[in-house]
Order: structure tokens, then sequence, then C-alpha cells
């Protein structure tokens, strides 16, 4: 007899154990039940799904924007630090220089001026 309702009803494809998978609860004095999370929302701020994944692509761009002008900017700074230590590094070597210079004797300091000046001459060819 089990078998001829659940037959009558339809309902045996779609039962879980026994009960219909329907959002009608079967009581005529009951209101069917929506889909709580899209449906508690005013009509006005319910938008379609490919409205809420444009939304979420502009999001998307935004952001990768913003991302990217950020980067520029760090990399900005990396530059400018980058020249700071070089000028640092420079100025360090050309103290260190004549400082040296200062200690050798006038014919070892020919000697380097010449070597240094071939060495430029070498390297422009």
């Amino acid at each position: 007899m089990a078998g001829a309702t659940e037959a009558q009803d339809g309902f045996k494809a779609a039962t879980h154990q026994g009960t219909p998978l329907t959002r009608v609860s079967g009581r005529p004095w009951k209101q069917p039940k929506s889909a709580a999370n899209r449906s508690m929302m005013s009509k006005t701020l319910r938008r379609t799904y490919q409205q809420r994944m444009e939304k979420h692509r502009d999001q998307l761009a935004l952001k990768q924007t913003q991302q990217d002008l950020h980067d520029e900017k760090e990399a900005e700074k990396t530059a400018l630090r980058e020249k700071l230590i070089e000028r640092r590094r420079k100025r360090e070597e050309k103290l260190q220089r004549e400082l040296h210079e200062t200690k050798m004797s006038e014919r070892k300091r020919m000697r380097m001026k010449r070597k240094e000046i071939r060495a430029r001459a070498h390297a422009k060819h």
C-alpha cells in the first residue's frame, strides 16, 4: 500500500526518507519557504548573478590597479634608496683614494695617473 501512495503522489524520485524535497511544508496554513539569503533583501538591493559577477570583476580590476600603483611606488623608493647607497659608496671610495694619494710619493702618483689614463683609453675602444 505504501508503494501505491508514493507512486500516486509522484515523490518517489524526489524524496528523502519518505518526505518530499520541496520548499512546501504540506500544511495549508504555512507559507511556502524561499531561499533566505536573497529573499530577505529588499527588491531594490537584489542583484542578478550577472550583476554580482560584474561588480566582482570591477572590484578585482580596481584592486589590481591599486596593487600596480603600490608596486610602482615601491620600485621608485627602492631605486632612490639604491641611488643613495651608490652615491655614499662612491663618496667613501673617493675619500679613501684621496687619503691613499696623500700618503704615496709624487713619482708613484704620476705612474698611477698614467696607468689610469691608459686604462680609460683602452676601455673606450
